[in-house]
């Protein structure tokens, strides 16, 4: 089999992001399922219906197969970049103790790492701070109340430089803010809008995150990372006046993250280059954080409507074949011009993708370049040409 990363070597790097169950024992993989038939159940036994959700129609987690899963082999030969999909975020790391005193657990994180170096990898960061899987008793005090802007700002600058002291010298690249773009007014999000970080610390938490991280990862680069950049205007408009902004008041934000959650019909290509190039006039560079390219498009997605499941047939995987080599040259001509630097998959194969399920319950995708069984789609083959 050819090397995906082999054919981009003259471009940029080809990175996947990795799931640590693939990295697990067999022992620890009928633990962690033990612990997500329980999460399922406590789910099910507190679900409220939603206009989106009326019922509850979640599926009950499989248990993983015995042995070591395709993906492990494919991330080993495939990519020279890897990131963590869920093992380097806050929730993951950053604990209270039973003493009520903070720990971390870098476990998991560390056994990234150690996979990375093994087969000659580059590896990412995701993330230092994001409204989602943040640890819920950071944002409380001993009372249980919100707790003071010195204190969480305190906690974050620990963070951020623990996990720096650690991790320095492996880390290229790090996702410092990650999806902090309101969707409702293009501009950050706040309080309103699920950022406990804006509400307790107020706007410059954006910039004081980067200045904490420049010092503690000093030979990282420095992202901003959002989704839809590349499909809502407003949205991408949005982030240019934000770094714009950080810019021109010294921050050292050097990186825009394009996470290209994207499907099998849009957005076209020419947005896509609109975005990287938008971004690249302010001197900044531009990585591809979280790329799939889903089945279905969804189009009445905003009114509550969705694509039943579909047949992966031939035709619907060469479609998507053409769509992935088609954004590729994309790429390719963004890096000729000095600003397209990473391209990352959010995953390796489609059994293992976030997308199952998402946002559909039950439903399955198959959005990435490997089947469930770990064999090449065509889209693997048509990016691999000579």
């Amino acid at each position: 089999m050819k090397r995906l990363f082999e054919s981009y070597k003259d471009y940029f790097r080809v990175g996947a992001a990795i799931s640590g169950i693939i990295l697990m024992s067999d022992e620890e993989k009928a633990a962690h399922f033990e612990q997500m038939k329980a999460r399922y159940e406590e789910f099910k036994k507190n679900f409220k219906p939603t206009p989106e959700f009326p019922e509850f129609k979640f599926p009950e987690p499989k248990p993983f197969p015995a042995g070591r899963m395709p993906d492990y082999e494919l991330a080993a030969s495939q990519f020279n970049l890897v990131v963590a999909e869920n093992e380097c975020k806050m929730g993951s790391i950053y604990h209270m103790g039973p003493d009520g005193k903070p720990v971390f657990d870098f476990a998991a994180a560390d056994r990234l790492r150690d996979f990375a170096k093994k087969n000659g990898q580059d590896m990412r960061w995701h993330t230092l701070v994001w409204h989602n899987q943040s640890p819920q008793w950071i944002f409380k005090d001993e009372k249980g109340e919100k707790v003071s802007k010195e204190v969480l700002e305190e906690r974050l600058k620990n963070y951020i430089f623990t996990v720096g002291e650690r991790y320095r010298d492996d880390i290229c690249s790090v996702d410092v803010v990650n999806e902090c773009i309101s969707d409702k007014n293009f501009i950050l999000r706040d309080g309103a809008d699920r950022s406990q970080w804006f509400d307790i610390l107020g706007p410059e938490y954006v910039d004081k995150a980067f200045f904490w991280a420049k010092e503690a990862f000093p030979k990282s680069s420095l992202v901003i990372n959002d989704y839809n950049l590349e499909i809502v205007p407003g949205k991408r408009q949005g982030m240019y006046d934000l770094v714009k902004g950080m810019k021109e008041r010294g921050v050292p934000v050097d990186t825009v993250g394009l996470q290209m959650h994207i499907n099998i019909e849009y957005p076209p290509v020419s947005e896509i280059e609109k975005t990287i190039e938008l971004y690249g006039s302010l001197g900044l560079n531009v990585i591809v954080t979280e790329m799939e390219i889903s089945m279905y498009a969804d189009k009445e997605q905003n009114e509550g409507k969705f694509e039943p499941r579909k047949e992966y047939t031939p035709e619907l995987l060469a479609k998507q074949a053409e769509r992935y080599e088609e954004i590729f040259e994309c790429f390719k001509k963004e890096a000729k011009a000095g600003i397209l630097k990473d391209v990352v998959l959010w995953g390796i194969t489609d059994r293992m993708s976030w997308k199952n399920g998402f946002p559909v319950p039950g439903r399955t995708d198959a959005p990435l370049l490997f089947d469930g069984e770990g064999k090449p789609k065509v889209a693997f083959d048509r990016l691999c040409k000579d």
